[in-house]
């Protein structure tokens, strides 16, 4: 069984038997919209890597991170999973699970130009936590409102104090279907709509696999966690014991929701984001390597 050396002399299983004996096939297309700035690519930073939540799609980072993180030198790859944005996928919808978004993931990872800085947001946190554990060359991760820590019981809780039929649906295998008000808290009303209008159902193995217990991840390189202070859906405190797991704090933003990179006042996060990580590869940089 393959496994790897976490700290204290623990060991953790990377691949499970039964779980990867039936790999997911590739996709004939994945959506990767990517940016870079205006002299090309940055081939001193490494590139970051950008997953989406539920429900959302590449499109989400390319309305104001990507651009903005190419004006601060860095290149930006956001990659739609399979089933959403302009990937290929959506017929197989009701198949997929976490792992298929795992498996999409590491295969954007092998056509990137250098080993990238995984971002991910939401569902896309937790994907990202998983592929951490296979994708050892990570410089950095960044958790956008993860959901929780060992399972999704903090989320479950909200939806039923604020969407219970909703999440009676999502428990019955149909598509959990968010709106600007899950998703944004100082946003102007038009806005908020305008993007709620662009997501597009969920898998729902996928989506239940997300308030299931799950046992803690562990990752090799640092890790930023980010939330808002105003997210109806991840809790604080969940926020707060994923950010612990790796060693750090999470940094929460006050009136802000759970799409950091949508709502009114999304310059602050990325700035903190892109300040942490020259900070953390700035001896890599030094040495001219990462």
């Amino acid at each position: 069984m393959p496994i790897r050396s976490t700290r204290a002399g623990t060991r953790t299983k990377v691949i499970e038997p039964l779980e990867w004996a039936f790999p997911p096939q590739p996709l004939p297309q994945r959506e990767v919209i990517e940016r870079h700035p205006a002299g090309g690519p940055a081939g001193d930073r490494p590139p970051l890597l950008f997953v989406h939540g539920h429900s959302h799609a590449a499109w989400c980072w390319d309305e104001h991170w990507l651009p903005a993180l190419a004006e601060r030198g860095w290149s930006g790859y956001a990659l739609s999973l399979r089933g959403h944005g302009a990937s290929a996928g959506s017929e197989g919808l009701h198949r997929w699970t976490l792992r298929d978004y795992e498996h999409d993931v590491l295969q954007t990872i092998t056509a990137l130009p250098a080993p990238p800085v995984l971002v991910g947001h939401s569902m896309g946190g937790l994907v990202v936590q998983r592929v951490l554990e296979r994708y050892l060359a990570a410089p950095a991760a960044v958790l956008v409102a993860p959901t929780g820590d060992r399972h999704g019981f903090g989320v479950v809780a909200n939806l039923v104090r604020r969407r219970p039929v909703r999440l009676a649906q999502a428990a019955a295998m149909r598509p959990l279907r968010l709106d600007a008000h899950d998703l944004f808290a100082g946003l102007d009303e038009a806005a908020g709509a305008s993007y709620a209008a662009r997501l597009t159902p969920e898998a729902p193995r996928a989506q239940l696999q997300l308030g299931l217990p799950r046992r803690a991840y562990t990752a090799a390189c640092p890790v930023l966690v980010l939330g808002g202070g105003a997210d109806t859906l991840v809790p604080a405190s969940d926020l707060v014991r994923s950010a612990r797991r790796y060693g750090t704090r999470a940094h929460l933003f006050a009136g802000m929701g759970h799409d950091l990179m949508l709502d009114a006042g999304w310059q602050a996060p990325l700035a903190l984001l892109l300040d942490w990580l020259e900070d953390v590869l700035a001896p890599a940089e030094g040495r001219g390597t990462l």
